[in-house]
């Protein structure tokens, strides 16, 4: 019913899709923890949509209303913060070709993320068919 409801109400302007949990979840039974976070990401969501709501509840009902480009956010958690980001500034920050930052924090230490992959040009077995059957 929302997804039916946001896209009627968004014409032209943005398009709203729905996800089924079967479908994105795949690990499993949700922990306590996912299921807090999903509780706080959830609510800070609907704080977002009121307070956007009550902003254009004040402009004059008698021409068009509009949202500010804050009103076009991408939910986060940083630092252990749930944070809204605003599309145009996440854009700054994205790498939309490869759907990733374009900083992580294990940045300074990808080396030693690839050994630890196995990765066999640093185990000195470069050329060596790691998959064949022995």
């Amino acid at each position: 019913m929302l997804t039916k409801m946001l896209i009627e109400e968004g014409g032209s302007l943005f398009d709203a899709r729905s996800a089924s949990l079967g479908h994105t979840l795949q690990g499993g039974v949700p922990s306590p923890m996912d299921r807090a976070r999903a509780a706080r990401l959830s609510l800070r969501c609907m704080e977002f949509i009121e307070e956007h709501h009550r902003k254009l509840s004040k402009q004059p009902p008698h021409k068009t209303r509009h949202a500010g480009p804050e009103s076009a956010s991408v939910i986060t958690v940083q630092s252990g913060g749930v944070e809204m980001v605003p599309v145009q500034e996440m854009l700054k920050h994205a790498d939309m070709v490869n759907r990733r930052g374009k900083t992580y924090w294990w940045a300074g230490i990808k080396d030693l993320v690839e050994q630890l992959a196995g990765k066999p040009q640093f185990l000195g077995l470069k050329g060596i068919d790691l998959s064949a059957k022995v």
